[in-house]
Formats: C-alpha cells, structure tokens, sequence
C-alpha cells in the first residue's frame, strides 16, 4: 500500500472560479487524508514577475475589452493541429518564466498533485516525460467543455463534471480507463440547506419578496449598469441582489444609481457567504464560469445567463441550456423579458428547477479526494 504524505492542490488565478474549486478540494483533502501536508497554492506565485501580472491582466483584458478574440483564439487552438503548435510556443513560455515552479516541484517532491487549471498541468507533465518526478497527477475540468488544453500526456486521472464530458475527452486522445465524472468540485457550504424565508430575514431581506441574484465574477466584470437599468423597470414588487467581486468602483457607482430605482438593491462587493446569498434567491442572473453555475445548481437555483462570450461561458451556456437548467439573455432587455415571464408564470421557475435537481452534485470535492485515496490504498 502506498504511503500518502504530501499533496498539492495547485490553481491558477485567472477567474475566481478555479480558486474557488481548488479551495473546496483543500477542505475535503484535511477530512479524507487527516495524516497528509495539504498544500494550496497559486502556480503564478512561482513564476516570474512579469507573467505572474501578465496572464490575468491580459485575460480580463481579452474579456472585457476583445471577447470576439478571445473567442477566436479559444476556438483556433481547440483544434488538434493548432493546439499541437501552440503547445510547442507555450513550452517555451513556460521554460522561460516558470523555472520557479519547477524548482519548487523538484524540490518538495509532492505525492499527489491536484490541479483546477491546465497550465499547472502542462509543467508537471514536462518534468514527468524528463523522468524528473513521479508524483501522481489528477486534473478537475473547471468547464463542462473540456478544450483540447486540458489534455496532457502524463495526467493520470481527469476528473470530468459530466457525463457529457467523456465522448470529447475521448476523442481528444484520453483513455477512458483515465476519465471520471463525479461533478465540479464545490465548497461544502453549498451542501447544507437552510429555511428560505428564515434567511431571508437574518440577511436583511424582506422575506416575501420574488429575489433576484446577479453576480458578476470574482473580477466584477460584465453589463452590470444595464441590466439593473432593465430590473428597475420591472413592475412586479422584486428585490435584487448585486455582487460586484473586488470591484469596488462599480460598488460605488451602482449603489449611487439604484438608490433612485423603485425596486430594493442591496450591493455587495466580494462575499464569502454566497451559498447563503444563492439559497436566498428565486433566480441567478451570471456569466456562466463554471463554477458558479455548479454553485447554483446545488442550490437549485435557475439561471439567466447573460451574455455569454465566445469560448467556455458559451459552451457552459449551451450544456446549461440543453439540461434545462438555464436560459440565455443576450441583451439585458432580454434578461428583463425572461424575469417577467417567470414571475408570470411560476411553472416556469419550478420546471427549471426540476432540471437543476438532476445535475446538482455537490459533494464532488469529497468523492474525487475519496478515490483517489482508493487509488493510494491499491498503490498508485
């Protein structure tokens, strides 16, 4: 049997949303291996310095500024022979700034490594084809599309949240025998289920009122203006809840705007109480990061995902959409015309619901670490 005592548990901070999955992973890792140094960290903080700003400023910018060619970009590089030579420019990006991370690798010799972001994985699995390390290596699919990035010669276990997921993992070249699916890892707060009303109160909310969440990631972007514009014109009595991430500029601007609106606003920046916030609502308005939309559908909680942009929030939007789980708003108009529908028509919201009770797994983060403790327990 395999002695387990050191494990990593590696994300990289570009979207909150892989933070977040490796911190749910963390917490299940101290339960199911009390015994092991569980270490969390971002694999930027050893890269140089350069990089370590450059890679999420340029993926907001992308984001925010050029979203058609971040969509570009994302769906060139999906294609084999185009992956195959842009992995070739990402090598030797990554000998050039990330030798900390490889020395750092070398040096504590982990176990186990756990990673929520292939970028990590792309350096692990260098040093492993070298025969500098033997450290067993598992990768969980942030996206319910997994872009041909994610797969690398050298992980031994993909950890997909779908079913979905396996015919494209396949035909990307992953043997099955190395593909798992028991959901997107996700804090355990979101397993725990509290009386609505009663937390409507403890919130400050008033507890009769139909509760609109709209969230706009970890960074605070998105239409955020426009579609509190369109709520306030609702004529149904609503109460809306707005999450604004580290983005305290928009904070300001936006509780300055709502406080004109006939509707009740409540403006956060970032919380760590959105498991509460989520149960709380009737209906999430989002991006669809995967994470969040995990969150959501463990709280049974439908979405109105807003304005997707080209790559993996589209492709997130559409296995969403064909579960039944959400519907797409490309405007805020049309986020605003999906409200009304559903707050004149409540079989609406109650079959979307329905549809979110078949794909809510909330406790992946322990089934992963469980098995791969079972692999540890045969001898990995």
């Amino acid at each position: 049997m395999s002695i387990l005592t050191k494990i990593f548990i590696i994300y990289t901070d570009a979207g909150a949303g892989h933070r977040r999955a490796a911190e749910a992973l963390k917490k299940a890792a101290g339960e199911i291996f009390p015994k092991a140094d569980v270490s969390l960290f971002d694999v930027l903080n050893y890269t140089t310095p350069i990089f370590r700003k450059a890679y999420p400023a340029i993926y907001l910018f992308m984001v925010n500024r050029c979203p058609w060619l971040f969509g570009l970009g994302y769906y060139i590089t999906d294609i084999r022979v185009i992956d195959r030579i842009a992995r070739i420019f990402r090598r030797i990006t990554h000998a050039i700034y990330c030798k900390e991370f490889e020395k750092y690798l070398l040096k504590e010799k982990p176990d186990l490594v756990v990673t929520t972001h292939w970028l990590s994985n792309e350096i692990i699995t260098s040093l492993k084809r070298r025969r500098k390390i033997q450290t067993f290596l598992a990768t969980c699919i942030t996206d319910y599309y997994p872009h041909a990035f994610w797969r690398n010669r050298g992980v031994d276990l993909y950890f997909a949240p779908h079913e979905d997921l396996l015919p494209r993992l396949v035909k990307l070249g992953v043997n099955r025998d190395k593909i798992k699916t028991f959901g997107l890892p996700i804090a355990p707060e979101f397993e725990v289920r509290h009386d609505q009303r009663e937390l409507r109160e403890r919130l400050g909310l008033a507890p009769e009122l139909f509760t609109i969440l709209i969230t706009s990631g970890g960074f605070g972007v998105g239409p955020i203006k426009e579609l509190t514009a369109e709520i306030g014109g609702i004529e149904q009595p609503v109460q809306v809840l707005v999450v604004c991430g580290k983005n305290a500029k928009l904070r300001e601007e936006l509780i300055a705007y709502t406080s004109g609106l006939r509707h009740r606003f409540k403006i956060y920046g970032y919380v760590e109480n959105m498991d509460e916030l989520m149960e709380a609502s009737d209906v999430l308005i989002s991006k669809s990061g995967g994470l969040t939309s995990t969150e959501a559908m463990a709280k049974d909680l439908p979405l109105i995902i807003l304005y997707p942009i080209p790559g993996q929030e589209f492709s997130n939007s559409e296995f969403l959409v064909k579960h039944g789980a959400g519907v797409r708003a490309r405007s805020a108009r049309q986020a605003r015309l999906a409200l009304e529908s559903m707050l004149a028509e409540p079989g609406r919201l109650e079959n979307l619901r329905k549809s979110i009770g078949k794909l809510a797994r909330p406790r992946a983060a322990r089934e992963i670490l469980t098995y791969l403790k079972r692999v540890y327990q045969k001898g990995a």
